[in-house]
């Protein structure tokens, strides 16, 4: 067995856990990274949001982001049999900020990452399986196997578990708590030849809205494309979700249909299920969870590689102050955990609402007054998440959905609310 020492340890080699290691390492700290995996890997997550911008400008990848991977300057919505649609564009939000984003290969996205940090000096071990942790006052302490099934251990400061919905701390501890009212599953495939549209409007997200839920069409670079339904659990009855399922959905979409009509399946059909769940607690003694393996919403508004980074930049500041202290006590972390607590929170209402039919008939006939239609255009950029005047008009976009569920404010979607009903 190996017996190693350093200041932090990073357990995931995600965009969450590179971008951590990464800061820590350009402040001095020696920091090791172990991803059981071999980059790079598939994952889901493929479209990012303009808020996310600066962060990758930060780290110094945004030359390589250009490069690679298709721009995109909007979020569309689309009924389900194509007649109506509402368009998003970044550039007329009420918050400044970036006015647009990649659609990304998660794969390509997550190695550029997970390299950047290497050359930062962060010590990048690929293929270790780390299956056990322990923290005390004096220490935090992993143990694993390499690819070589060599049994390793590391002992640090403090531990950042960045090992997304798998969450080594979080899962050990029992300190999951499923969302109760998000219990949706996803299948999803990639296609080549899909239909799509052309200049600045070609990596535009499509949500298109089916009675039961929901599919992204997300256009990638090379004549990629990433199509994915996501529905409640009781939608699915007792369905297999395999390949015959994903097509039968495809036919019932007119939209769909159309738009995949010469399109050819390139990768594998997938699912996940049930993703959607907060961590009781973040922070302890030692130790913190990031990204995903503290909380996950879903995925209808992009925020899942945003939030993880932004709490990435915000566990790297937490950290540094306790190596400032000299203490690593959970008091001392707490204002990371609610700090994410907070941002999530204003996601995850939305995400809840758009799950309900007047919020999304709401959505789809936006009003100007207040600044209402500017302020969801910035929520939807990630942009004004901390700021009081854009949650004030969320909540006020809020009450307006609500009073839409009894009263015809804008038209109905009435397939949607039988199927809620």
């Amino acid at each position: 067995m190996t017996r190693e020492r350093c200041d932090v340890i990073v357990v995931g080699g995600g965009p969450t856990g590179s971008t951590v290691a990464t800061l820590l390492a350009r402040r001095g700290r020696r920091v090791v990274l172990c991803e059981r995996e071999t980059f790079p890997r598939f994952h889901i997550g493929e479209s990012l949001l303009p808020c996310a911008m600066p962060l990758f400008e930060e780290l110094g990848v945004m030359p390589e982001l250009e490069r690679r991977f298709l721009r995109k300057y909007a979020a569309e919505f689309v009924s389900d049999d194509g007649s109506f649609s509402r368009r998003y564009a970044f550039d007329q939000g009420l918050v400044e900020g970036p006015t647009s984003a990649f659609e990304v290969d998660r794969a390509e996205l997550d190695t550029v990452l997970l390299e950047n940090a290497a050359r930062a000096g962060v010590d990048v071990r690929q293929g270790v399986q780390i299956t056990a942790f322990d923290t005390d006052l004096r220490r935090a302490r992993v143990y694993g196997r390499t690819s070589e099934r060599k049994r390793c251990e590391v002992e640090a400061e403090v531990l950042v578990d960045a090992t997304g919905q798998q969450s080594l701390v979080a899962g050990r501890l029992g300190l999951r708590r499923m969302d109760a009212s998000l219990r949706n599953f996803s299948i999803f495939s990639h296609f080549e030849g899909a239909r799509r549209y052309s200049g600045d409007r070609e990596g535009d997200i499509t949500i298109v809205l089916v009675p039961d839920g929901w599919w992204w069409v997300i256009p990638l670079k090379n004549d990629r494309t990433s199509v994915g339904l996501v529905a409640p659990v009781k939608a699915r009855g007792d369905r297999k979700l395999d390949e015959r399922y994903f097509f039968e959905r495809v036919e019932a979409s007119p939209y769909l249909r159309e738009r995949l009509a010469n399109a050819r399946r390139v990768a594998p059909i997938r699912t996940l299920s049930d993703w959607s769940y907060s961590s009781e607690r973040m922070v302890g003694e030692r130790w913190l969870l990031v990204g995903d393996a503290a909380t996950f919403i879903d995925p209808v508004f992009s925020t899942g590689v945003y939030l993880g980074m932004a709490g990435a930049f915000r566990a790297a500041e937490t950290i540094e102050h306790a190596f400032a202290r000299g203490q690593f006590s959970r008091t001392t972390l707490l204002s990371y955990e609610r700090w994410v607590k907070e941002s999530v929170e204003v996601y995850r209402k939305f995400v809840r609402g758009f799950y309900r039919p007047e919020f999304v008939e709401v959505l789809l006939h936006p009003s100007d007054f207040m600044g209402l239609r500017a302020a969801v255009t910035s929520l939807l950029a990630g942009h004004g998440i901390d700021r009081k005047d854009v949650r004030f008009r969320a909540a006020v976009f809020h009450l307006i959905a609500r009073a839409n569920r009894h009263l015809t404010l804008v038209p109905r979607l009435t397939a949607r609310r039988v199927a809620s009903a």
